[in-house]
């Protein structure tokens, strides 16, 4: 087993512990780990740059969203009743906090806001990798 497996599958089983129980979404949740990782390492490498600070704030920020959006979306499919009402409910109630942290950042933080939307990106990279590689996959398997 390399090192990858290992910790790919220690973070997954981690991910499951947390309630995370459908495989693609321990995926995509576990890459996006990932991308808050490589913004450590990348803050670490400038040296506190300010740049490097709000790619990281933006990664961490959207790994939040994207972990109580996955954690609940997850919730609603066992839960029929109300389902739209919570769900409404929990992403108004992210958009909002989501909106007063970057108002934050920007406003007194004084992080760049490329940086900041460079972060926040780098879900929509992860969903756009995943998509692709597992289209991948799906062509190998029918050829």
């Amino acid at each position: 087993m390399t090192p990858i497996t290992r910790t790919n599958a220690r973070i997954e089983n981690f991910l499951w512990h947390q309630g995370f129980i459908l495989d693609e979404v321990r995926v995509l949740v576990r890459n996006q780990i990932y991308c808050v990782c490589l913004g450590l390492a990348f803050l670490m490498l400038t040296h506190l740059h300010p740049w490097a600070i709000a790619f990281l704030s933006g990664t961490v920020l959207i790994t939040v969203n994207f972990w109580l959006l996955a954690k609940g979306l997850q919730g609603i499919i066992h839960t029929r009743d109300g389902a739209v009402a919570i769900s409404l409910l929990r992403f108004y109630g992210r958009l909002i906090l989501t909106g007063l942290v970057l108002f934050g950042l920007i406003v007194w933080g004084g992080l760049p806001v490329p940086a900041l939307l460079a972060g926040l990106s780098t879900v929509v990279l992860n969903i756009l990798l995943w998509g692709v590689f597992r289209f991948h996959r799906q062509k190998v398997k029918e050829a």
